[in-house]
Formats: C-alpha cells, structure tokens, sequence
C-alpha cells in the first residue's frame, strides 16, 4: 500500500512537471525517469545508420520489400516493420531516436530530443569485417556528441542506453575458422573483456541505467534452419549460445555490483524469443514461426535481391504478421511485438519509476 501511495504522488508531480524524490538532508532532487534513449549495436536495434551507397548486398534494408508494414517504405531497418529500439523507445514514452547518420538533417532540437541510435546493422562488438563501426567507435561517436555539446550532462542524467547484439562477431568467427565450434571458448575468452571495457565506459560517461541483451536462440534462425525445411533448430549452436548468455550474466552483475552511478540489466531476449517459437502458454499465436516471410527463391540469394535484369530473387508472403521471421536473420514487426511481451515487464521495472 505504501508502494502505491507513493507511485500515485510521484506521478501527480510528473503529470506537473516535476517529480520530488526525498533525501537524507531534505534536499528535493528530481526522480529518474528516462526522457532520452541512446542505441548501440547491430542490425537488431539499427534504424537507419547502415549506408544506403553500399548497395542491395549489404544494405539490404534500404530496399523493397524491406519495410512493407511499417511505414509503408524502406527506413534502413532489418525487418518489414518496427525493430527492438522502436518498442523500447515506445515503452518509455518517446520517439525512436534519430539515426546517428542522418542527424544534421532537419530541425536538430526536433530530432535530437529522443537520444540518438549509433547502431548500424553488420556490426559487433569486435570487427566483423563488414566496414561497419564495432561497438568502441560506437561509443566514440556517442562521447564526441556529448563533447561537442550536442547533449549535455542533464541529458546523460536522465537516459538509458540499450546494447543490442546477435551474434555477428561469431558468424565472422566462424567465417574464418572452419573449425569454430571448437574453439568458440576460447573466442568468448576475448571478447567478453572488451565488451566488459565497453560497457565500463557507460558508467565513467555517467549513463545511469544500461540494458545489455543476451543472444536470441541462433541456432531457430531460417539460415540456419533451412536445410531441413524449416523445422530443426541445431543443438550444437543452442550450447554455445547458452554458454554466451551465462557469461552475459555473470558480467552484468559484476558492472552492476562495482558501479555507483549506473546500473545494468540484462535483457534476456533468448527466453523471449524461445517463448513465441514454443508457444508456450500466454504466447502471442504466431502461424509460421520458422518459415521466413522474405526468402531465397534460389537458397542462395537475400531478401531484397535482384538479378542483372531487375527480376526477384526472393519472394515474399502476403501476410507478414503470420511470421515470426522476416528473413534469414531478423524478426517481423509482430515477431518483435510478440518477443516484447516477454521484454515489457523487466524493462518496465528497470525503467520507470512507478508503473504507469
């Protein structure tokens, strides 16, 4: 009861524009709420920053049907609708922020008063020999905006940063190491002290909360699934994303324990996405939950590719929002709306101060 009470007179003086936490000296500080949201990673969060220029091979997401749902065209994003950044920045009452590419067109303060995405689609947190920013120059980017006045401290005070990642460091793993699997230990052995070093940085900036998510279930994905028509997950992907997920974990709880002024989450999207494709109980009904609605016609081709003469190399369902996955890698609009179910309550509780 005393939960509540105080929920209700916080948000009297939020829908007053102002929030009143108490402190020790009776100084009155303003609450934590998250008005500014801040976006790194891959194509799982990107909206906009991978460059059209690179043409149809890469930058896929800058053409048709790529965006057919939402909003009716091409925006940069890996899905024919809304990505993660678009239900996380909708959770907590915002606009997706504007993609750090395109972030002098327009009117700055218009665009600007979301955050920023430095997300960009192929990338990871080591290179992944994709010519796409890892996760360090992501966060280079983001300090240089906040060195050049762009955001200001108040800005930082009142933000959160989400850390999107599915994998592209081991998919360039495994394109250089035929014999990847075993030695991915070793792999992880690497790359979980830079991500630990790049994550530290969110904390001496001064972001007070940071959302990391774990690994999707990989292995359920059509390029991996599509060998046996789309119904066998391989198991001897699923161990190594656990072993991911668990390192994940254990990291986040360190930060978390080791900092003052910022506090980490880790989002756990494998559960969420292993909850739809099982239709487990509660799970949004989803009719093809391992079929792609944007496939190959060929098995070699993407979605989104043509030939020499301008015909299809794909094919494309009627109704999108049928599959959970888009193409051979990224959900549909309704995959991720339906994956959000499971996201909503721990972001909600993580984020926002009372619940609204």
């Amino acid at each position: 009861m005393e939960r509540v009470i105080l929920c209700a007179f916080s948000l009297f003086f939020l829908m007053m524009g102002t929030t009143i936490t108490g402190s020790d000296t009776g100084k009155q500080e303003e609450e934590y709420r998250a008005r500014k949201l801040f976006v790194f990673g891959d194509s799982y969060a990107d909206t906009g920053n991978l460059g059209k220029k690179l043409g149809r091979n890469i930058a896929r997401s800058w053409f048709e049907p790529y965006g057919m749902t939402f909003p009716k065209k091409p925006t940069g994003r890996f899905s024919d609708g809304k990505v993660l950044t678009d239900y996380v920045a909708s959770l907590i009452r915002i606009s997706s922020p504007i993609p750090y590419k395109i972030r002098r067109v327009g009117d700055k303060l218009m665009l600007l008063q979301n955050g920023m995405n430095f997300a960009v689609s192929g990338s990871g947190i080591f290179d992944t020999g994709n010519f796409q920013r890892n996760l360090s120059a992501q966060i280079d980017e983001f300090q240089s905006q906040i060195d050049a006045g762009v955001f200001s401290e108040h800005d930082i005070k009142f933000s959160v940063a989400l850390i999107a990642s599915s994998g592209n460091d081991y998919l360039h793993f495994s394109q250089l190491d035929p014999n990847y699997l075993l030695h991915l230990h070793r792999f992880m052995d690497r790359l979980f002290p830079q991500l630990k070093a790049d994550l530290k940085r969110f904390d001496r900036i001064g972001v007070p909360k940071v959302v990391v998510t774990n690994l999707h279930p990989i292995q359920c994905i059509p390029y991996y699934t599509r060998p046996t028509n789309y119904t066998i997950c391989p198991a001897n992907i699923s161990a190594a994303v656990a072993d991911h997920n668990r390192r994940v974990d254990r990291l986040v709880e360190e930060l978390d324990g080791g900092s003052i002024t910022t506090t980490f989450l880790s989002l756990d999207v494998n559960t969420a996405f292993s909850n739809v494709l099982r239709q487990v109980n509660g799970a949004d009904k989803i009719k093809y939950l391992l079929v792609p609605c944007c496939e190959s016609s060929s098995g070699t081709a993407a979605c989104s590719q043509v030939d020499d003469q301008g015909n299809n190399l794909y094919r494309v369902c009627r109704h999108p929002e049928e599959h959970f996955y888009w193409d051979s890698a990224h959900p549909t609009q309704a995959g991720w709306a339906a994956a959000f179910e499971y996201l909503e309550p721990s972001l909600r509780s993580f984020l926002l101060p009372c619940p609204v």
